[in-house]
């Protein structure tokens, strides 16, 4: 994922042979001089040691570049497994952090030279300061959910919903013979790099065509019968646009990224204090009787599932079907989503106990 500049390098290659060519000469033996470098890097991936056990060989510098792209992205992984949990979550933000690095970008630096006859010993340091240029913001956006103070997603002044309440939440799972995910990258709060936010909802996995129903009783407030699918060069505008603002605009997410969808208002009955609406996305058919204003039970059919909105339905293809689901709670102080500010691995508990069978 890293091009690593050989500048440095070359110039050690240089710096070696013009030593080498001012030291005493001393005889050679007949036999040929092993020169493949010995690598050793450190437990911390902030140091990395090669030894040159005879003359310096240029054909030997793509081991060196691999060895300290591979201590880069060790140390990369070490900090954000710190505060990341689960494993899918760790690799999606250090795929982040790699994409936000300039390519041709100086990691290491040499701290030590040395040699004696035809050995060359060269130490390189990672530049910690800079690195953390790009860790520290990818952890502060995505790392340590439950650990932050939890934001409405429009006003400043709120008052969050209590964990209490939100546990005594009961509703049905929106599709039949569907397993609750237990990978954080399909729960709440996983980082979405493509267009820079963060995954609100539950990423149900399911076949194209699988029946969605609602999760609870409530009054449909929308449904996108006549919904049609945007060309791809204009949802790659939008991201585009997403990725100069840093986060993903309210009007490209309700409008285009979450495809056919359906709302449904649940008034203030599920969680005291505040209303709630859940949000069914990416269908690919939406019931006729379903209409805004119309009302529905728990377990009703609303539609069938599908991947409306994504990149693959805009090139066309039934690639990447399921259901996004999400719940957004509102009160006067603003809204938040269900999950919001819960730790990656109490999610999948937290939802155990909301979803009943």
């Amino acid at each position: 994922m890293f091009k690593h500049s050989t500048q440095t390098c070359f110039t050690v290659l240089l710096l070696g042979w013009f030593f080498q060519s001012c030291a005493p000469s001393i005889p050679k033996q007949a036999e040929q001089y092993e020169t493949t470098p010995i690598i050793t890097v450190a437990e911390n991936q902030e140091s990395v040691h090669i030894l040159y056990p005879g003359p310096l060989n240029q054909n030997n510098q793509a081991l060196v570049d691999n060895a300290l792209k591979n201590a880069l992205e060790g140390f990369i992984f070490n900090n954000v497994s710190e505060s990341i949990k689960d494993d899918s979550l760790i690799l999606l933000i250090v795929n982040y952090i790699h994409n936000k690095i300039p390519e041709n970008t100086r990691f290491y630096s040499i701290s030590d030279f040395s040699f004696y006859n035809d050995t060359v010993k060269i130490k390189y340091e990672l530049n910690v300061q800079f690195i953390d240029h790009f860790v520290a913001p990818a952890l502060e956006q995505y790392g340590f959910p439950g650990e932050k103070p939890i934001f409405p997603l429009f006003t400043q002044n709120h008052e969050p919903p209590k964990v209490e309440a939100i546990k005594n939440l009961k509703l049905l799972i929106p599709c039949n013979n569907v397993e609750l995910p237990k990978r954080a990258l399909l729960l709440p709060n996983a980082p979405r790099e493509y267009r820079n936010g963060i995954h609100r909802g539950i990423d149900f996995v399911v076949n194209w065509g699988t029946p969605v129903k609602a999760v609870a009783e409530g009054i449909v407030i929308r449904a996108d019968h006549h919904f049609k699918e945007v060309e791809p060069e204009f949802r790659q505008l939008l991201l585009a646009e997403a990725k100069q603002l840093g986060h993903t605009p309210s009007d490209v997410f309700e409008h285009i990224l979450v495809g056919q969808s359906v709302y449904i208002d649940h008034g203030f009955d599920l969680i005291s204090g505040f209303r709630a609406v859940s949000i069914y996305a990416h269908l690919s058919h939406i019931n006729p009787e379903i209409k805004p204003g119309s009302s529905v039970s728990a377990g009703h059919q609303i539609g069938l599932s599908g991947n409306s909105g994504t990149e693959p339905s805009t090139l066309g293809t039934r690639k990447g079907a399921h259901l996004h689901w999400e719940l957004i709670l509102q009160d006067a102080g603003g809204e938040y989503y269900l999950g919001q500010g819960v730790k990656s691995d109490s999610l999948y508990k937290l939802f155990k106990q909301v979803f009943r069978d």
